[in-house]
């Protein structure tokens, strides 16, 4: 089939970097990124985070395209079809399914805190953070996120956002919006970029996040690039499949995916720059803590003329963000929902965003009214209990279970399947390589290396390393 059975396919090959870029430019980019660079060796964990990009990102994110286009079918059924034409187990589909639940998990997850972003960008507009304390500041997000009906608003208020931005068919919804988010993130981003650079933290933040300091690096600082690579490209959750779908033929699989990479690792760096010389200027330290835009950024921004337009820009920086990597997420489990229950596409969104609000409203339970109860989650190995998840909180839960067992897990199979059930010829005609070394070194890595990164990040995501 050279189109999906809609007729969508990407209007070109810059509208498909752009829409797979804002899918991997999610709320870690602003929350974790400049800390982890910073705390563990600055430009060295750069460079082994460039080598884990391409080593596992790379060949899995080219795979998991070249599964979307072969078929162009959401991830299920596109295993399913490729299980059956070469005789694999027709339980390799279950993996599609997986992939397509940890992704409505995150969206979950997302939802609430993206509803805080909205809610701070219209009280920035207002005003309500002008002459700040970090003290007023730090009450202000104690006493929001302790008022669950006040947090249900706004995440049911992105919700809607959300779906009806999914409603509509791909060429309106996902596609158009999307190049208009994305064009915005980035002139937002050169906006941060101009303010920070004014600020006084700008060289202390470059030498924080570029000067290599191989002093810094420990036994864990590469687990932890490895951990950031995989995570950054949206890997295992049905996204890439999904927008593979929609490739057209004539795109070079490895040529897409290295723009891809490219652009969200420029963003990740410019993005740690700029909040991290903010930060340093107003003499606070970076820390990994995904609370900290709205408990320090407001007293940060304040600093600055127009300090209440800086704080909306911010918010809706991140607002964006969670916007088209939630959109990315939903595409894939709103094709396949509309397959099996055979609804349109309107409703078919509709119901899962019903879901989403759902799952989402027990996050925002869990910062307020159930503040302070716990879930645990154990493995039994003989007489020994693993805690994997001990005494925590219901988004933590989520979290664990979507992005820490489920993600890893999916992206494992599907590697194991391109590289050991799909025909080398099949998989050669398909990445269409410009030389056929580039192929064997691809296929060496997914067939060698890329499995045992994939298990270092499930064993590190579990506790065992």
């Amino acid at each position: 089939m050279s189109t999906t059975d809609n007729g969508f396919t990407w209007r070109s090959q810059t509208a498909f970097v752009a829409v797979a870029a804002g899918a991997t430019l999610s709320l870690n980019d602003f929350l974790t990124f400049p800390v982890l660079a910073g705390q563990n060796g600055g430009g060295a964990f750069l460079l082994l985070y460039i080598l884990f990009l391409f080593m596992l990102g790379l060949p899995l994110l080219m795979a998991e395209l070249m599964l979307g286009r072969l078929t162009r079918r959401d991830p299920s059924a596109a295993l399913r079809v490729l299980s059956e034409q070469y005789r694999a187990s027709i339980y390799w589909k279950l993996t599609g399914l997986a992939a397509m639940l940890a992704a409505f998990l995150i969206v979950a997850t997302f939802s609430v805190v993206a509803g805080w972003s909205l809610a701070y960008a219209i009280k920035s507009l207002l005003g309500q953070f002008a002459g700040i304390t970090p003290d007023a500041a730090l009450e202000a997000f104690e006493v929001f996120t302790g008022d669950g009906e006040r947090m249900a608003l706004w995440h049911t208020l992105f919700v809607i956002l959300l779906v009806t931005i999914c409603a509509q068919p791909p060429r309106r919804g996902l596609e158009r919006y999307s190049l208009i988010l994305v064009p915005t993130m980035v002139l937002l981003l050169i906006v941060g970029l101009v303010l920070a650079t004014m600020s006084s933290g700008m060289t202390a933040s470059i030498r924080y996040i570029l000067y290599a300091d191989f002093a810094a690096i420990d036994s864990h600082t590469p687990i932890l690039a490895l951990q950031r690579a995989f995570y950054t490209l949206a890997l295992g959750i049905g996204v890439m499949m999904a927008f593979g779908r929609y490739l057209p033929a004539g795109v070079p699989i490895g040529y897409a995916a290295g723009l891809i990479i490219t652009v969200d690792l420029l963003f990740s760096i410019f993005t740690g720059l700029s909040i991290n010389a903010l930060m340093l200027s107003a003499g606070q330290q970076p820390g990994v803590d995904s609370q900290f835009a709205f408990r320090v950024m407001p007293v940060i921004l304040d600093r600055f003329a127009s300090a209440s337009l800086f704080n909306a820009l911010f918010y809706t920086l991140m607002t964006i963000a969670a916007l088209t990597t939630s959109i990315a997420l939903l595409e894939a489990p709103i094709t396949y929902f509309q397959r099996k229950t055979r609804v349109s596409r309107l409703r078919a969104t509709a119901l899962l965003g019903v879901g989403v609000w759902l799952f989402g409203l027990g996050v925002v339970l869990a910062h307020s009214a159930w503040n302070g109860e716990g879930f645990t989650i154990a493995l039994f190995v003989g007489d020994e209990a693993v805690r994997l998840v001990n005494n925590a909180g219901f988004h933590d839960v989520l979290a664990f279970v979507s992005s820490h067992l489920i993600q890893p897990i999916v992206a494992l199979c599907l590697c194991l399947f391109v590289a050991w059930k799909i025909p080398r010829e099949v998989s050669h005609r398909e990445l269409a390589l410009t030389r056929h070394y580039w192929f064997e070194i691809w296929n060496y890595l997914l067939r060698y290396i890329v499995p045992v990164l994939l298990g270092i990040v499930i064993l590190a995501a579990v506790g065992i390393i």
